[in-house]
Protein backbone atom coordinates (compact mmCIF):
# COMPACT_ATOMS: atom_id res chain seq x y z
CA UNK A 1 0.00 0.00 0.00
CA UNK A 2 1.36 3.80 -0.77
CA UNK A 3 2.83 5.57 1.91
CA UNK A 4 1.63 9.01 1.69
CA UNK A 5 3.83 11.80 3.28
CA UNK A 6 4.45 13.17 6.35
CA UNK A 7 2.44 16.02 7.09
CA UNK A 8 4.59 16.54 10.24
CA UNK A 9 7.83 18.38 9.65
CA UNK A 10 10.59 16.54 11.39
CA UNK A 11 13.63 18.00 12.98
CA UNK A 12 17.21 17.81 11.17
CA UNK A 13 20.07 16.51 13.28
CA UNK A 14 22.78 18.26 12.83
CA UNK A 15 26.29 16.23 11.58
CA UNK A 16 29.40 17.51 12.00
CA UNK A 17 29.68 19.35 8.90
CA UNK A 18 31.39 22.60 8.15
CA UNK A 19 30.46 23.03 4.10
CA UNK A 20 27.91 25.99 3.64
CA UNK A 21 24.64 24.10 2.23
CA UNK A 22 23.05 25.30 -0.54
CA UNK A 23 19.65 24.53 -0.17
CA UNK A 24 17.04 27.11 1.22
CA UNK A 25 14.43 27.33 4.17
CA UNK A 26 12.07 26.62 0.94
CA UNK A 27 14.00 23.84 0.09
CA UNK A 28 14.14 21.97 3.20
CA UNK A 29 10.66 22.82 3.56
CA UNK A 30 9.64 20.83 0.38
CA UNK A 31 12.22 18.08 1.83
CA UNK A 32 10.46 17.31 5.08
CA UNK A 33 6.91 17.79 3.93
CA UNK A 34 7.41 15.08 1.51
CA UNK A 35 9.62 12.60 3.05
CA UNK A 36 8.47 9.27 4.33
CA UNK A 37 9.82 7.82 7.07
CA UNK A 38 12.63 11.10 7.13
CA UNK A 39 13.41 9.87 3.41
CA UNK A 40 13.49 12.31 1.30
CA UNK A 41 12.54 10.47 -2.46
CA UNK A 42 14.50 12.08 -4.97
CA UNK A 43 14.75 12.04 -8.78
CA UNK A 44 16.44 13.94 -11.36
CA UNK A 45 15.24 14.72 -14.58
CA UNK A 46 15.60 17.25 -17.69
CA UNK A 47 13.61 18.16 -20.70
CA UNK A 48 15.27 15.27 -22.69
CA UNK A 49 14.06 12.64 -19.90
CA UNK A 50 10.63 13.33 -19.52
CA UNK A 51 9.28 10.70 -21.51
CA UNK A 52 11.35 7.93 -19.37
CA UNK A 53 9.92 10.13 -16.19
CA UNK A 54 6.63 9.37 -17.72
CA UNK A 55 7.53 5.51 -18.12
CA UNK A 56 8.70 5.77 -14.53
CA UNK A 57 5.42 7.18 -13.08
CA UNK A 58 3.33 5.07 -15.04
CA UNK A 59 4.77 1.81 -13.90
CA UNK A 60 4.90 3.38 -10.01
CA UNK A 61 0.80 4.40 -11.05
CA UNK A 62 0.63 0.20 -11.55
CA UNK A 63 1.83 -0.68 -8.45
CA UNK A 64 -0.02 2.21 -6.75
CA UNK A 65 2.73 4.27 -5.29
CA UNK A 66 2.51 7.68 -4.20
CA UNK A 67 3.94 9.64 -6.79
CA UNK A 68 3.13 12.74 -4.95
CA UNK A 69 5.86 11.97 -2.51
CA UNK A 70 8.37 11.85 -5.01
CA UNK A 71 10.70 15.39 -5.32
CA UNK A 72 11.92 15.70 -8.93
CA UNK A 73 15.37 17.39 -8.82
CA UNK A 74 14.80 19.40 -12.46
CA UNK A 75 17.87 20.06 -13.96
CA UNK A 76 16.46 22.82 -16.37
CA UNK A 77 14.26 25.19 -16.70
CA UNK A 78 11.74 23.17 -19.16
CA UNK A 79 11.68 20.45 -16.56
CA UNK A 80 10.86 22.44 -13.71
CA UNK A 81 8.08 24.22 -15.95
CA UNK A 82 6.56 20.55 -16.86
CA UNK A 83 6.44 19.40 -13.51
CA UNK A 84 6.10 21.75 -11.37
CA UNK A 85 2.94 22.80 -13.70
CA UNK A 86 1.21 19.58 -12.90
CA UNK A 87 1.39 19.98 -8.89
CA UNK A 88 4.84 17.51 -8.52
CA UNK A 89 7.42 19.24 -5.97
CA UNK A 90 10.19 20.21 -7.94
CA UNK A 91 13.92 21.51 -6.77
CA UNK A 92 15.93 23.40 -8.87
CA UNK A 93 19.72 24.97 -8.65
CA UNK A 94 19.86 27.35 -11.53
CA UNK A 95 23.86 27.86 -11.17
CA UNK A 96 24.84 23.75 -11.85
CA UNK A 97 25.86 23.00 -15.20
CA UNK A 98 22.91 21.14 -17.03
CA UNK A 99 21.75 20.19 -20.61
CA UNK A 100 18.62 20.04 -21.71
CA UNK A 101 18.53 16.78 -24.12
CA UNK A 102 19.14 13.04 -23.17
CA UNK A 103 22.90 13.36 -23.05
CA UNK A 104 23.48 9.84 -22.66
CA UNK A 105 20.81 8.49 -25.68
CA UNK A 106 23.65 7.01 -27.51
CA UNK A 107 26.57 6.96 -25.41
CA UNK A 108 28.15 8.75 -22.37
CA UNK A 109 29.19 12.26 -23.70
CA UNK A 110 31.49 15.74 -21.50
CA UNK A 111 28.49 16.96 -21.07
CA UNK A 112 26.70 13.62 -19.03
CA UNK A 113 30.30 13.38 -17.09
CA UNK A 114 30.09 16.78 -16.04
CA UNK A 115 26.39 16.94 -14.76
CA UNK A 116 27.30 13.96 -12.68
CA UNK A 117 30.08 15.20 -11.12
CA UNK A 118 28.00 18.33 -9.55
CA UNK A 119 25.21 15.35 -7.87
CA UNK A 120 27.26 15.24 -4.79
CA UNK A 121 26.40 19.05 -3.80
CA UNK A 122 22.64 17.48 -3.34
CA UNK A 123 23.43 14.48 -1.69
CA UNK A 124 25.95 16.10 0.76
CA UNK A 125 23.28 18.97 1.23
CA UNK A 126 20.52 16.87 1.83
CA UNK A 127 22.11 14.27 4.12
CA UNK A 128 23.83 16.96 6.44
CA UNK A 129 20.06 18.71 6.71
CA UNK A 130 18.78 15.16 8.75
CA UNK A 131 17.01 13.39 5.92
CA UNK A 132 17.92 10.47 4.74
CA UNK A 133 17.68 9.96 1.25
CA UNK A 134 16.21 7.55 -1.97
CA UNK A 135 18.24 8.69 -5.10
CA UNK A 136 16.31 7.37 -8.43
CA UNK A 137 17.16 7.80 -11.94
CA UNK A 138 14.55 8.16 -13.97
CA UNK A 139 15.18 5.27 -16.61
CA UNK A 140 14.19 2.57 -13.90
CA UNK A 141 10.73 0.70 -13.79
CA UNK A 142 9.28 -1.07 -10.98
CA UNK A 143 7.42 -3.87 -10.21
CA UNK A 144 6.96 -3.06 -6.56
CA UNK A 145 7.52 -0.21 -4.73
CA UNK A 146 10.90 1.90 -4.45
CA UNK A 147 10.59 1.96 -0.57
CA UNK A 148 10.93 -1.82 -0.32
CA UNK A 149 14.75 -1.41 -0.42
CA UNK A 150 14.82 0.96 2.37
CA UNK A 151 16.18 -0.79 5.80
CA UNK A 152 12.86 -1.10 8.02
CA UNK A 153 13.48 0.69 11.46
CA UNK A 154 14.21 -2.24 13.40
CA UNK A 155 17.66 -2.56 11.33
CA UNK A 156 18.03 1.44 10.47
CA UNK A 157 20.80 2.14 12.63
CA UNK A 158 22.99 -1.27 10.98
CA UNK A 159 22.52 -0.03 7.89
CA UNK A 160 24.25 3.31 6.39
CA UNK A 161 23.62 2.47 3.09
CA UNK A 162 22.11 0.44 0.25
CA UNK A 163 22.78 0.00 -2.92
CA UNK A 164 21.89 -1.50 -6.53
CA UNK A 165 25.16 -3.06 -8.37
CA UNK A 166 26.78 -2.37 -11.59
CA UNK A 167 28.73 -5.74 -11.97
CA UNK A 168 28.05 -6.89 -15.49
CA UNK A 169 27.80 -10.40 -14.55
CA UNK A 170 25.92 -12.06 -12.03
CA UNK A 171 27.54 -13.06 -8.41
CA UNK A 172 26.05 -16.19 -8.78
CA UNK A 173 28.34 -16.76 -11.96
CA UNK A 174 31.61 -14.99 -11.27
CA UNK A 175 33.11 -13.56 -8.03
CA UNK A 176 32.05 -10.62 -6.92
CA UNK A 177 34.87 -9.48 -5.27
CA UNK A 178 37.26 -10.05 -8.19
CA UNK A 179 34.56 -7.96 -10.57
CA UNK A 180 37.19 -6.57 -13.52
CA UNK A 181 35.33 -2.76 -13.69
CA UNK A 182 36.05 -3.17 -9.41
CA UNK A 183 37.77 0.18 -8.09
CA UNK A 184 39.21 -2.18 -5.21
CA UNK A 185 38.65 -5.79 -3.54
CA UNK A 186 36.45 -4.99 -0.74
CA UNK A 187 32.94 -3.62 -1.98
CA UNK A 188 31.65 -5.17 -5.56
CA UNK A 189 30.78 -1.66 -7.92
CA UNK A 190 27.68 0.05 -7.26
CA UNK A 191 25.70 2.04 -9.24
CA UNK A 192 24.41 5.90 -8.32
CA UNK A 193 21.38 5.17 -10.19
CA UNK A 194 19.54 3.94 -7.24
CA UNK A 195 20.60 3.95 -3.29
CA UNK A 196 19.41 4.97 -0.16
CA UNK A 197 21.51 6.86 2.21
CA UNK A 198 21.29 7.36 5.99
CA UNK A 199 22.28 10.61 7.53
CA UNK A 200 25.53 10.70 9.53
CA UNK A 201 28.32 12.53 9.21
CA UNK A 202 29.91 9.51 7.87
CA UNK A 203 27.71 9.96 5.09
CA UNK A 204 28.46 13.46 4.73
CA UNK A 205 32.06 12.97 4.54
CA UNK A 206 31.83 10.55 1.89
CA UNK A 207 30.27 13.17 -0.59
CA UNK A 208 32.29 16.20 1.29
CA UNK A 209 35.61 13.82 -0.09
CA UNK A 210 34.22 13.78 -3.33
CA UNK A 211 33.68 16.51 -4.16
CA UNK A 212 37.36 17.76 -2.78
CA UNK A 213 38.89 15.66 -5.79
CA UNK A 214 36.10 17.16 -8.34
CA UNK A 215 36.59 20.94 -7.18
CA UNK A 216 40.65 20.31 -6.93
CA UNK A 217 42.76 21.76 -9.57
CA UNK A 218 44.71 19.86 -11.98
CA UNK A 219 48.08 19.77 -11.15
CA UNK A 220 47.00 18.28 -7.51
CA UNK A 221 44.41 15.58 -8.97
CA UNK A 222 44.05 15.88 -12.24
CA UNK A 223 45.13 12.12 -13.59
CA UNK A 224 43.41 10.42 -10.44
CA UNK A 225 40.34 12.79 -11.45
CA UNK A 226 40.38 11.05 -14.89
CA UNK A 227 41.28 7.73 -14.23
CA UNK A 228 39.62 6.99 -11.14
CA UNK A 229 37.06 9.34 -10.15
CA UNK A 230 35.26 10.21 -13.69
CA UNK A 231 32.12 11.06 -12.11
CA UNK A 232 29.97 10.38 -8.69
CA UNK A 233 29.36 6.44 -9.08
CA UNK A 234 33.23 5.61 -9.43
CA UNK A 235 33.89 8.36 -6.70
CA UNK A 236 31.80 6.62 -4.35
CA UNK A 237 33.52 2.86 -5.86
CA UNK A 238 36.92 4.37 -5.13
CA UNK A 239 35.93 5.38 -1.54
CA UNK A 240 33.58 2.65 -0.47
CA UNK A 241 36.94 0.57 -1.26
CA UNK A 242 39.32 2.31 0.80
CA UNK A 243 38.93 0.31 4.34
CA UNK A 244 36.02 2.61 5.57
CA UNK A 245 33.13 0.08 4.38
CA UNK A 246 32.27 -3.54 4.36
CA UNK A 247 29.09 -5.59 3.19
CA UNK A 248 26.52 -6.52 5.12
CA UNK A 249 23.67 -9.29 5.53
CA UNK A 250 21.33 -9.88 3.94
CA UNK A 251 23.74 -10.44 1.33
CA UNK A 252 22.18 -10.56 -2.74
CA UNK A 253 22.33 -14.66 -4.30
CA UNK A 254 25.99 -15.30 -4.89
CA UNK A 255 27.47 -13.82 -1.68
CA UNK A 256 27.76 -15.30 1.21
CA UNK A 257 29.45 -13.64 4.38
CA UNK A 258 32.59 -15.99 4.46
CA UNK A 259 33.48 -14.12 1.23
CA UNK A 260 33.47 -10.67 2.59
CA UNK A 261 37.10 -10.07 2.38
CA UNK A 262 36.70 -7.56 5.97
CA UNK A 263 33.81 -9.33 7.57
CA UNK A 264 35.86 -9.28 10.62
CA UNK A 265 37.11 -5.53 10.50
CA UNK A 266 35.52 -3.66 13.71
CA UNK A 267 37.64 -0.65 11.97
CA UNK A 268 35.39 0.64 9.09
CA UNK A 269 32.29 3.00 9.35
CA UNK A 270 30.40 2.76 7.13
CA UNK A 271 27.71 -1.11 6.38
CA UNK A 272 26.94 -1.14 3.26
CA UNK A 273 23.80 -3.24 1.89
CA UNK A 274 24.09 -4.55 -2.02
CA UNK A 275 20.52 -5.54 -3.31
CA UNK A 276 20.33 -8.61 -5.12
CA UNK A 277 20.84 -8.53 -9.16
CA UNK A 278 18.10 -10.24 -9.97
CA UNK A 279 15.39 -8.27 -7.69
CA UNK A 280 17.17 -5.09 -8.55
CA UNK A 281 18.25 -5.42 -11.84
CA UNK A 282 21.15 -3.36 -14.15
CA UNK A 283 20.40 -2.88 -17.60
CA UNK A 284 23.53 -4.73 -18.61
CA UNK A 285 22.23 -7.77 -17.25
CA UNK A 286 18.60 -7.55 -18.10
CA UNK A 287 19.70 -6.63 -21.75
CA UNK A 288 22.67 -8.55 -22.48
CA UNK A 289 22.16 -12.02 -20.02
CA UNK A 290 18.84 -12.21 -20.82
CA UNK A 291 18.41 -15.98 -20.54
CA UNK A 292 20.54 -15.85 -17.53
CA UNK A 293 18.35 -13.22 -15.93
CA UNK A 294 15.16 -15.47 -16.89
CA UNK A 295 16.64 -18.31 -15.12
CA UNK A 296 16.96 -16.47 -11.60
CA UNK A 297 13.86 -14.50 -12.58
CA UNK A 298 12.07 -18.11 -12.20
CA UNK A 299 14.32 -19.39 -9.09
CA UNK A 300 13.17 -16.09 -7.27
CA UNK A 301 9.78 -16.60 -7.86
CA UNK A 302 9.87 -20.46 -7.37
CA UNK A 303 10.99 -19.04 -3.67
CA UNK A 304 8.19 -16.73 -3.00
CA UNK A 305 9.69 -13.86 -3.92
CA UNK A 306 9.60 -11.39 -7.13
CA UNK A 307 11.35 -8.50 -9.13
CA UNK A 308 12.05 -5.06 -7.73
CA UNK A 309 13.05 -2.98 -10.84
CA UNK A 310 15.25 -2.52 -13.38
CA UNK A 311 17.42 0.26 -14.67
CA UNK A 312 18.41 1.03 -18.61
CA UNK A 313 21.94 1.53 -17.81
CA UNK A 314 22.72 -0.76 -20.39
CA UNK A 315 24.99 0.12 -23.17
CA UNK A 316 23.92 2.67 -25.03
CA UNK A 317 26.16 2.75 -27.64
CA UNK A 318 24.25 -0.90 -28.43
CA UNK A 319 21.47 0.35 -28.52
CA UNK A 320 19.19 3.66 -26.81
CA UNK A 321 17.97 3.50 -24.26
CA UNK A 322 13.77 3.88 -25.32
CA UNK A 323 14.82 1.50 -28.17
CA UNK A 324 15.94 -0.89 -25.83
CA UNK A 325 12.92 -0.37 -23.36
CA UNK A 326 10.28 -1.46 -26.26
CA UNK A 327 12.57 -3.97 -27.32
CA UNK A 328 12.33 -5.56 -23.71
CA UNK A 329 8.72 -4.36 -23.27
CA UNK A 330 9.03 -1.95 -20.17
CA UNK A 331 8.49 1.13 -22.24
CA UNK A 332 4.56 1.39 -21.40
CA UNK A 333 4.09 4.89 -23.32
CA UNK A 334 1.45 4.35 -26.32
CA UNK A 335 2.35 6.27 -29.54
CA UNK A 336 0.58 9.04 -27.68
CA UNK A 337 2.36 9.23 -25.27
CA UNK A 338 -0.43 7.70 -22.58
CA UNK A 339 0.61 5.27 -19.89
CA UNK A 340 -0.39 1.81 -21.32
CA UNK A 341 -0.66 0.48 -18.00
CA UNK A 342 -3.79 2.27 -16.61
CA UNK A 343 -5.43 5.79 -17.15
CA UNK A 344 -2.70 7.81 -16.61
CA UNK A 345 -2.85 10.61 -19.22
CA UNK A 346 1.13 12.21 -19.69
CA UNK A 347 1.30 15.16 -18.28
CA UNK A 348 3.74 16.88 -20.61
CA UNK A 349 3.98 16.85 -24.53
CA UNK A 350 6.45 14.35 -25.53
CA UNK A 351 8.50 15.71 -28.20
CA UNK A 352 12.06 13.44 -28.02
CA UNK A 353 12.15 9.74 -27.76
CA UNK A 354 16.04 9.05 -28.17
Amino acid sequence: MARKPSPVLPTPTTNNDTHTSRLSPLDIRTFANHAINNTVVVVPVNTGMLHLTENLLCSLAAISFNTSAIVFWALDDGAQTSLAGQGFATYRDASLFSASGNENAHGVTAAYRRMMRQRPLLFRDILSSGFDVLMLDTDIVFWQSPLSIVPRDEDRESVDMVYSTDAREFFTERDAFADKGRRGSLIPPICNGMFWMRSSKETVSIWSEMLAVFEAPWWKVGLYRHFWFQDDQRGIDVLLNDGRAKLVAPFPRGITGDMVPNQHDDATSLNVRLLDQTQVANGQLFMFREALYEQHLAQLRAQGEDRISVHMNWNTHVISKTDGAKKKHIYYLDDEGNCKLSRRKPQWTVTRRD
